[in-house]
């Protein structure tokens, strides 16, 4: 009990903080997104309904003539928040300035150029990093778990016409090292290799095209994963396609490949439906820091489908079901799973 009410009086606080640094921000908005559902894992029994505030966010930012700052509160109340190990520092299942947490500074020239400076999104992902932006999903795809999601260093952008390019110099999964529990210079240096990206896109009319490569130098070795991106919207469709290929710098690792998209489709005003297949072969997931050492399982395939109702301009409600087959080895027996889930997400 005794945790549970400094939980809520470490959110009240936050909650008062806000409000009194509002007037210092021009813009302020964020979502909250409650869901509830099941599924069944691998054989197992069917899983009890479950609810959650999955995902949800504050955002403030202002205008600082030509530049921009922002600051994104991320908050979730989730069982999976809970951490077992005793020191770990997350007794409850709510958390605030979780690892989706940004904070970082811009400013643009005439002539093109831009750079954004601390910690923000991975423009590497296909899909949106806040739930909010997912269209008829309620959760990210198999290829998103496989890519960088967030950055803690400087991103450049140059754009002239539909030509934008961007490059990236960064801390390992957005990560901030620390000395905390090293003795010598030299006991971290995979927190002080920074990673780098470089990411391009073309965009005209309604489709866009897009390439990127992004490393990672742990030791002596290099990992990279290589990008491909393309997506188009024609009347009521919108179409996207991803591509991933990754290399990861361990003996006797093979080479990973990725392939997935979403269809979209708009029936009115109200309804959407969509379909996303993912594909993998050999690609690690994105878990932590881990995303460029992990070799994966030998193959993933996940389909979702769901139907998304748009009942004002802030309120929507998403319902989804996935489907997962996965192979160990290519020998192994396919692992099945499913799971549903029904969200409601309110934009303020």
């Amino acid at each position: 009990m005794n945790k549970h009410l400094s939980s809520i009086k470490k959110t009240a606080v936050l909650v008062a903080v806000g409000w009194l640094a509002v007037p210092a921000f021009a813009g302020l908005g964020g979502f909250i997104d409650a869901q509830v559902g099941g599924g069944q894992n691998a054989g197992l029994p069917d899983t009890n309904l479950n609810s959650q505030i999955a995902d949800g966010a504050i955002y403030l930012s202002k205008e600082l003539g030509r530049g921009k700052m922002m600051v994104d509160v991320p908050f979730s109340y989730r069982a999976d928040n809970v951490t077992q190990t005793a020191n770990a520092g997350f007794t409850s299942a709510f958390r605030s300035f979780n690892t989706k947490a940004q904070a970082y500074i811009s400013w643009g020239y005439d002539f093109g150029l831009t750079w954004q400076l601390g910690r923000f999104d991975s423009p590497f992902l296909n899909e949106a990093n806040d739930t909010v932006g997912l269209g008829p999903y309620t959760s990210q795809g198999a290829i998103f778990g496989a890519l960088p999601r967030m950055h803690n260093g400087l991103m450049l952008t140059y754009g002239r016409g539909p030509v934008t390019v961007m490059g990236i110099a960064s801390r390992p999964s957005g990560n901030v090292a620390t000395a905390t529990s090293t003795t010598a210079a030299d006991a971290r240096p995979n927190g002080e290799n920074l990673e780098y990206g470089v990411l391009g896109k073309y965009t005209m009319d309604m489709m866009y095209v897009g390439a990127g490569i992004y490393l990672h130098k742990p030791n002596t070795e290099t990992h990279s994963i290589i990008e491909v991106m393309a997506g188009t919207k024609m009347s009521d469709w919108t179409i996207d396609a991803q591509a991933l290929f990754t290399k990861v710098a361990t003996s006797g690792a093979e080479s990973g490949f990725a392939v997935g998209g979403t269809i979209n489709y708009n029936w009115d005003k109200m309804w959407a439906f969509g379909i996303r297949p993912n594909y993998l072969s050999k690609v690690g997931s994105a878990s932590g820091s881990t995303w460029h050492t992990a070799n994966g399982a030998n193959s993933t395939f996940e389909v979702t489908v769901g139907p998304q109702a748009t009942m004002t301009d802030d309120l929507r409600l998403r319902a989804d079901y996935k489907w997962t087959s996965t192979k160990a080895t290519s020998g192994a027996t396919s692992q099945n799973s499913s799971a549903y889930t029904l969200s409601a997400v309110y934009k303020f």
